[in-house]
């Protein structure tokens, strides 16, 4: 670890947010405020590649939290199962919205201004597993998780390393995608080649005529004399995973046969998994390559001379989809085959010397593949193992290049970890003392719901606008370029990408994510109450300071933390610069790109955003020349201002403009 880092624990720089019961009564509510996450909704979206929880299944409203005494998790938090096969399988995603998560969940809430990314990519390296002390079911505790060594980086290194961990893994991403893709397009393929080589075979006979069938059994386990230095092969449904079965996990003795109801399976017998969870997804096939046992789940068929062991069996494994459905027992409690169906399962005939010509196509063909198989094997593999090392360089400080590092040391904001970790441990002190006071200022964003939108007080966007029409003054070359839709263009970066509520609810308005009536009501107030001046001009409208305008900002300001009033100073200063259309390129391809990611496309290319930015949008985007787009979101990756998937879709206006 370098010099400027520092290793503290996670509770130093994160809050936690245990999970809640998930009461019955919610059980399937599909509309509501706020989503409520179990451990599926976080597998339904990792499983798609998603970074955040954009699905689920249950959602509660104000009076279920209430009626829950239940505290809400911020957006931005990384969540994670904390017990059972979830924790085990290590998938994580970060909320975009306030919501619940259930007891067998826990969140990591990052503590400003350490990176939620930076988290969520942290955790990526975890085996919570490991931390658990449970000897039945794995899980892990808060005061676990609170423990574990967290190292800190100062925050432009934070910066720069999730930008190039996104750049890396979304690249290794699209190739995992690529050999997934091709291991399904082998599947097709195997059973392409095993229908074929029977095509054309129309005399048929039942498997029950095929030989003589046979079952098994389950020496006693109590009895030492039927398990203890046993060297007979004992088949169960694990062991069959191969073509082939010539050793399996557990074995008897031969006292065990005389003594039980298992018996002696010939050498060639084909083994059949007829009780196994597994017959949900596949129907179990092998042939015995020595004489051996089999359980009760096993059901056996040794062939008459008449059939070739392989011949039946590439047969009944290229239709194991249609004996799965059509031999299903049914009402068992575990999924079955109905053995006497099975045996009235058709089977084609044919001379022995074409049996042994189909065998010899079909293996040839499935010989190229199952090196591919391995090949696809081997790289998916390596893939994983470079997406581990990848991070493990990340977290030990070895991932950015010396002259990277060279930039994040020029950066503004930059400060030792040491400094940062103090002022995170500061801004929390703060936090606490505020909410420890007895007597509390009149709150700006007003606590009570009326609809499924929190209201926020008109002040705070009327101080943002105030902010912005101040910044503007104090830089003559710039007033002319202020207007109330710049206004509006900041506020929705403001809003989306500072994650400041402002109470908007933007739709894709002809000028970009626009939410023209709340701003009309803002502009309202601040005319009454002299916030700011609202000017015709000889096209459109624009602000000029007023009386009271010191006062809203301060109160706008107070709201925010001292990390946040910079970020904002940082934003409104990037945009001085900017006449009215530039600004509505970049909130509106921001907006766009946004939408992608909150709809599933966590990575969306340029030409992608360009297109839900531009052709998805409006009519008169497309007076606007597509390589302006372009050059926006170049633009926003050189400064940083690249969306997250934070906040709700912006939709078409329910009466387009």
């Amino acid at each position: 670890m370098r010099e400027d880092w520092i290793e503290c624990d996670l509770a130093e720089v994160t809050r936690i947010y245990p999970g809640i019961g998930f009461p019955k009564d919610i059980q399937g509510k599909i509309e509501g405020t706020y989503p409520f996450y179990k451990v599926g909704d976080i597998s339904k979206n990792f499983l798609k590649g998603r970074q955040y929880l954009l699905e689920c299944d249950h959602y509660v409203d104000e009076n279920d939290v209430t009626k829950l005494k239940a505290k809400l998790v911020e957006p931005n938090t990384v969540v994670f199962a904390k017990i059972g096969e979830g924790l085990k399988l290590n998938r994580r995603a970060i909320t975009n919205r306030l919501s619940l998560i259930d007891n067998n969940t826990v969140g990591i809430k990052a503590k400003e201004p350490l990176l939620h990314l930076f988290i969520f990519y942290f955790f990526n390296t975890i085996r919570l597993e490991k931390l658990s002390q449970a000897t039945t079911v794995p899980s892990v505790r808060k005061s676990d998780i609170e423990k574990i060594q967290f190292p800190l980086p100062p925050l432009p290194e934070q910066r720069a390393i999730v930008k190039k961990l996104e750049n890396l893994l979304s690249s290794l991403d699209a190739g995992v995608a690529d050999l997934k893709k091709a291991q399904q397009q082998l599947k097709i393929y195997r059973q392409a080649v095993l229908k074929k080589a029977f095509e054309g075979l129309t005399e048929t006979i039942i498997l029950n005529d095929a030989g003589a069938w046979n079952g098994g059994g389950t020496p006693s386990t109590q009895n030492k004399d039927f398990w203890e230095n046993g060297n007979i092969n004992w088949v169960s449904s694990q062991d069959v995973k191969t073509k082939y079965i010539e050793d399996t996990e557990r074995k008897i003795t031969s006292i065990a046969i005389e003594n039980s109801s298992t018996k002696w399976i010939e050498k060639n017998a084909l083994l059949f998994v007829v009780r196994s969870g597994i017959l949900r997804r596949i129907f179990p096939i092998a042939i015995a390559k020595v004489n051996l046992c089999v359980n009760q789940d096993i059901q056996t068929l040794t062939l008459n001379k008449k059939y070739l062991t392989e011949f039946v069996y590439w047969y009944l494994m290229g239709n194991e989809y249609d004996i799965r459905h059509n031999c299903a027992k049914d009402g068992t409690t575990v999924e079955s085959i109905d053995v006497s169906k099975l045996k009235k399962y058709r089977l084609p005939t044919c001379t022995l010397d074409k049996q042994k010509e189909i065998v010899k196509q079909i293996e040839s063909r499935l010989s190229v593949c199952d090196s591919i198989e391995q090949n696809i094997k081997e790289s998916l593999e390596k893939a994983e193992a470079l997406r581990q090392s990848i991070l493990k360089r990340a977290f030990e400080g070895n991932l950015l290049a010396p002259q990277e590092l060279a930039e994040c040391k020029q950066a503004a904001d930059y400060e030792p970890a040491s400094v940062l970790l103090e002022q995170i441990k500061a801004e929390q002190n703060k936090a606490t003392a505020k909410r420890s006071k007895k007597k509390v200022a009149e709150p700006l964003v007003v606590a009570k719901v009326e609809t499924s939108v929190a209201k926020i007080s008109a002040d705070i966007h009327a101080g943002l606008i105030a902010k912005v029409i101040k910044i503007h003054e104090e830089n003559p070359a710039s007033i002319d370029n202020l207007s109330h839709i710049k206004c509006e263009k900041i506020a929705h970066l403001v809003e989306y990408h500072l994650q400041i509520p402002l109470g908007r609810q933007p739709v894709k308005d002809a000028a970009g994510p626009d939410d023209y009536p709340h701003l009309k009501s803002v502009e309202s107030r601040a005319k009454k109450a002299g916030f700011f001046n609202i000017l015709k001009k000889p096209i459109g409208y624009s602000y000029s300071s007023a009386s009271n305008s010191g006062k809203v900002i301060d109160k706008f300001q107070s709201a925010l933390s001292d990390e946040k009033n910079r970020q904002l100073d940082n934003l409104i200063d990037l945009f001085l610069k900017f006449d009215l259309e530039v600004s509505e390129i970049i909130a509106t391809t921001y907006a766009g790109w946004n939408n992608l990611i909150l709809n599933g496309n966590a990575n969306p290319s340029d030409e992608e955003i360009v297109y839900e930015s531009r052709e998805n949008w409006s009519e008169r985007k497309l007076k606007i020349a597509r390589e302006r787009f372009f050059k926006a979101i170049e633009w926003m990756r050189k400064n940083e201002i690249v969306p997250t998937g934070y906040g709700a879709v912006v939709p078409f206006p329910k009466k387009k403009k």
